[in-house]
């Protein structure tokens, strides 16, 4: 149930998330392997009998693939379950968490560059940062290789199940860079080069694309209609719909961060003026256009939004957005927002500016929050991104 990281073609975006039947004739063993392992993951120790009865497989079936499971170090035997129950007790088995590990960098701040060594169920076990500003080109994959390698040994007598990387810009499948403008990456092998170094299995994705993942993974999103809005550097996001994370033809899909949000509006990176980017940004939410003090704005800090800002943010993040959540039907927008700046007095005022613009039907159904991920969700993506590849497990 592994691959070699740097080549694979068949990433999350290009399948269900999420196994939930057993497996027809026509399809493998490792299908049914990673909806064992899946019930496990989510639904905690369980019996043979209670994996039996969720999966759909017959015992003879489930004690093959646990035993397999168990050869190659995946679960583990926890004993007899402790309630009291009529006839022989229940001998419980659990993914071995613990046992595998991944080493995960996030990559989407270009001053401070995160890594950290987490157990398959999310929990960090080992932290590392790396300064990172004004590096660009080969620097940066330098400082990237060095801090995955700084955080592998930790896992000492643990297997190593990948690295994760979630990067900025858009990137394919076998994780190799089209373009990030931060970094002057152009065509850039990132997770081939990250392996060549380290040895280990490499993943590397979008980060906002694994902010989205970590949200269905970690932490209980549907991946029905969720739209994840990255508020870091730039401006991306990641949509999970009917079970799928969009990519795109051109493996772009989410970047809205340059779709123009306001007539005439401030100058942006792209060469155009008025874009989402320029609007919904750390430097205006983070209280470089607020004045401190202040009544009926947002506080951000010890500063204070004034109600103009506010209605502009949110209008005009609304006007790009609303059409996206209306078009797909969306029932999900998550900000995710590592320096804190998405205040609860922002997220109403793009909550007033989407009520202006959506079917009341579809504004029903719509929550419209902060991640509760905070500044881990792009590490946790990236772990995600190593569990679908290497185990099938989102």
């Amino acid at each position: 149930m592994s691959g070699n990281g740097a080549n694979r073609q068949d990433w999350p975006g290009r399948a269900a998330l999420r196994p939930t039947a057993k497996a027809t004739p026509g399809h493998s063993r490792v299908h049914n392997l990673s909806l064992v392992l899946s019930c496990l993951f989510h639904g905690g120790p369980m019996s043979r009998a209670e994996l039996a009865r969720a999966t759909g497989l017959t015992r003879v079936t489930i004690s093959d693939l646990v035993a397999g499971l168990s050869d190659q170090g995946l679960i583990v035997d926890l004993g007899t379950s402790p309630e009291p129950r009529v006839g022989k007790p229940a001998s419980l088995i659990d993914i071995n968490a613990a046992g595998h590990l991944i080493a995960v960098l996030d990559l989407s701040d270009t001053s401070q560059m995160r890594g950290a060594l987490i157990t398959l169920r999310g929990e960090v076990l080992r932290r590392a940062e790396r300064p990172a500003v004004g590096a660009t080109g080969a620097a940066v994959v330098h400082l990237a290789s060095g801090l995955a390698q700084e955080l592998i040994p930790a896992a000492k007598d643990a297997r190593l199940l990948g690295v994760g990387v979630a990067s900025p810009g858009v990137l394919t499948p076998d994780g190799t860079v089209v373009y990030a403008k931060d970094y002057q990456w152009e065509n850039l092998p990132l997770a081939e080069q990250i392996a060549s170094t380290t040895g280990a299995a490499v993943y590397a994705a979008n980060d906002a694309n694994l902010r989205a993942l970590a949200e269905f993974t970690f932490a209980g999103a549907s991946a029905q209609g969720l739209m994840e809005v990255s508020l870091t550097d730039g401006l991306g996001a990641g949509i999970l719909l009917d079970g799928m994370l969009l990519a795109g033809p051109s493996n772009a899909a989410g970047e809205i961060g340059h779709i123009p949000a306001m007539a005439g509006g401030e100058p942006c990176t792209c060469g155009r003026t008025g874009c989402l980017e320029t609007v919904l940004n750390r430097r205006v939410l983070g209280g470089e256009e607020a004045s401190p003090g202040g009544e009926n704005g947002g506080s951000v800090g010890s500063f204070t939004l004034s109600p103009a800002t506010l209605e502009r943010v949110g209008q005009s993040t609304a006007a790009v957005l609303g059409p996206i959540v209306s078009a797909l039907n969306l029932s999900d927008l998550v900000f995710a927002d590592p320096r804190g700046v998405a205040t609860p007095e922002v997220i109403s005022a793009i909550r007033q500016g989407l009520e202006e613009r959506i079917l009341p039907q579809i504004m029903a159904d719509l929550d419209v929050r902060v991640s509760q991920l905070g500044a881990d969700a792009a590490l946790l993506g990236a772990g995600a991104l190593v569990l679908a590849e290497q185990l099938g497990l989102t």
